[in-house]
C-alpha cells in the first residue's frame, strides 16, 4: 500500500472557509477505493471514533473523530496538493467531511460511498488494534437471528450502531414503541458493530435499518429516519392483520 500522511491532533488549529464551484466529492466503491489507495500517494483518513477505528480500520489510515469539536479545523490542515481518501462505517460521516473539504478548495477528494461495512463485505482486509474493545451490547449471531425472525409472532428489528446520529435520534421512539407493544410485537435492537458476522451474512451496509418479520417473511423494511406517527401506523396495521388472522 502506498505511503500515506498521518495527522496530529496536537497541531495548532485554525478555521478557514472558501467558496467552491463544486461541492461534490468523488464517490467510489470498495474495489475502486482499494485500487486508488494502493496505487497513489495521498491522505487516507478514517473519520470514525477512536474505538471504532481500533476495532477494525484500513491499513495505514489516519483517524479523526467526526464528532470532535475540532474536527473541521483539523480537516483544513490536510494538504491541498494531494488526493484525500475518506471513509467511515457507512459513508455518511465521510461524505459530509468530503463535501466540507470540496467547499474549502480541495479538488481531489474521494469518499468510500458505503463505508468500511461494504469494504468488509468485499473481503478486503482490515487491521484490528491489540487494545481493541469490541462492542458487545445487543449482539446477535446468525443462528440467533434466524431463530428470532422465523417466529409466528410479529418481530420488529431496529438495526443500529452506537456512532449513528439518526439511530440515536430514533432510539427514544423505539423504546417508546417497545413499551407500547409489549406482549403484542417483539421489538428487538441489534447493534451492527457488535454483530458484524450477521451484517455480512445479510449483506447490510447501512444503518439505521428497520424491518418487520413474521414467519421468516419481511413485511416491512425502511432505511434511515422515519417519523413516529408513520411507523406506529405501520406497526398497528400489521398487528391488526395478525390479530385478525390475516
Amino acid at each position: 500500500m502506498a505511503r500515506f500522511l498521518f495527522l496530529s491532533l496536537f497541531l495548532i488549529l485554525y478555521s478557514y472557509t472558501a467558496p467552491s464551484q463544486n461541492n461534490a466529492a468523488i464517490q467510489v466503491n470498495s474495489q475502486e477505493f482499494n485500487q486508488l489507495i494502493s496505487e497513489s500517494e495521498g491522505v487516507l483518513l478514517d473519520v470514525r471514533t477512536e474505538r471504532e477505528f481500533k476495532n477494525g480500520h484500513i491499513e495505514d489510515a489516519g483517524q479523526l473523530n467526526f464528532y470532535s469539536r475540532s474536527f473541521r479545523r483539523s480537516l483544513l490542515l490536510l494538504p491541498k496538493d494531494q488526493p484525500i481518501y475518506l471513509y467511515c462505517n457507512t459513508g455518511w460521516r465521510s461524505d459530509i467531511a468530503a463535501s466540507f473539504l470540496i467547499r474549502n478548495g480541495y479538488s481531489r477528494v474521494y469518499n468510500l460511498e458505503h463505508g468500511i461495512m461494504e469494504w468488509e463485505q468485499a473481503d478486503l482486509p482490515v487491521t484490528v488494534d491489540p487494545d481493541a474493545q469490541p462492542e458487545t451490547e445487543d449482539r446477535f449471531d446468525v443462528a440467533e437471528f434466524n431463530e428470532l425472525v422465523k417466529r409466528e409472532q410479529l418481530v420488529f428489528i431496529d438495526f443500529y450502531a452506537p456512532w449513528c446520529g439518526p439511530c440515536r435520534q430514533m432510539m427514544p421512539m423505539i423504546d417508546k414503541l417497545s413499551s407500547k407493544y409489549e406482549g403484542k410485537i417483539e421489538i428487538v435492537k441489534i447493534n451492527a458493530d457488535a454483530s458484524k458476522r450477521l451484517m455480512r451474512d445479510l449483506e447490510m451496509i447501512t444503518v439505521p435499518y428497520l424491518v418487520l418479520y413474521r414467519n421468516g417473511e419481511i413485511l416491512f423494511e425502511h432505511k434511515g429516519l422515519i417519523e413516529e406517527q408513520e411507523l406506529t401506523a405501520i406497526l398497528e396495521s400489521h398487528f391488526n392483520d395478525w390479530k385478525n388472522g390475516k
